[in-house]
């Protein structure tokens, strides 16, 4: 089981290096990466990483500091072998900016950076809850209706990207889990009907879309396992409500 996990470990960060620019070597021996080059609030950081020699059983000390150089996050991690994974959550009021990381384990050092990007938001109000959809021109992108199916467990949201020049935007789409979920698995997205590839994070409370609207689209659904009730807290009572007066009158004509 160990073995596997190491491979595990190891596959990711293999793929992390090859796909994301940000990964960096230490000035003594610890390689390190970031899942993503750039981020917006609200999205998970997920920092993998190599030490070059295990200093007994020292955690990787990691500790991020904003554009102005104040502390934003700091952490311990335990090694797995050599390996490392450690991840937060950014704020939804962060700063903009570029953020420095430094790792340390004994006299092991490295560095990485990742850029905070500030954007528009929208909220998609679905019952009690609300989509955050950010993005550079979330403008550009009018959303309107919203429907859930328990049948299939998705959850369909209707839009004009007329605005959208030529090609498509992107957007990001925090969704609370309460909404939708997928427990140990993906969403399944799709763009009218055709599967849409989108990049996913979650966090303990939302899942994180990240998918590129064309602009002749219309409809965006999110296919899950689990998705929130048709009828919520309010039309529940008034069911409620209505079955008892029902009975209550039925019961009433009966005596007399």
């Amino acid at each position: 089981m160990r073995l596997a996990i190491t491979i595990l470990m190891i596959s990711i960060m293999a793929i992390f290096v090859v796909n994301n620019v940000n990964a960096q070597l230490g000035t003594n021996g610890i390689i390190a990466t970031t899942n993503k080059s750039t981020y917006q609030p609200d999205d998970k950081v997920i920092i993998t990483g190599s030490v070059a020699k295990v200093v007994d059983d020292n955690p990787v000390t990691i500790i991020v500091r904003n554009p102005i150089g104040n502390v934003y996050e700091i952490g311990q991690v335990a090694l797995s072998n050599n390996l490392f994974v450690q991840d937060f959550v950014l704020t939804d009021d962060i700063t903009p900016g570029t953020y420095s990381v430094q790792i340390k384990h004994g006299t092991q050092t490295g560095q990485l950076t990742f850029v905070v990007y500030g954007s528009q938001m929208q909220l998609i109000n679905v019952e009690n809850y609300a989509i955050k959809v950010r993005g550079n021109n979330t403008n550009l992108i009018k959303y309107s209706d919203v429907s859930v199916s328990t049948i299939d467990d998705s959850l369909s949201i209707s839009f004009n990207a007329n605005a959208i020049s030529s090609g498509s935007l992107m957007q990001e789409f925090q969704i609370p889990k309460a909404i939708i979920d997928s427990p140990g698995g993906s969403l399944i997205v799709k763009i009218d009907g055709s599967i849409l590839q989108c990049e996913q994070t979650e966090t303990t409370f939302d899942r994180i879309l990240d998918c590129m609207i064309p602009s002749s689209a219309k409809e965006l659904t999110i296919i899950g396992t689990v998705v929130i009730p048709e009828f919520g807290p309010i039309s529940v009572l008034i069911l409620v409500v209505g079955i008892i007066g029902t009975v209550f009158l039925s019961n009433k004509m009966k005596i007399r």
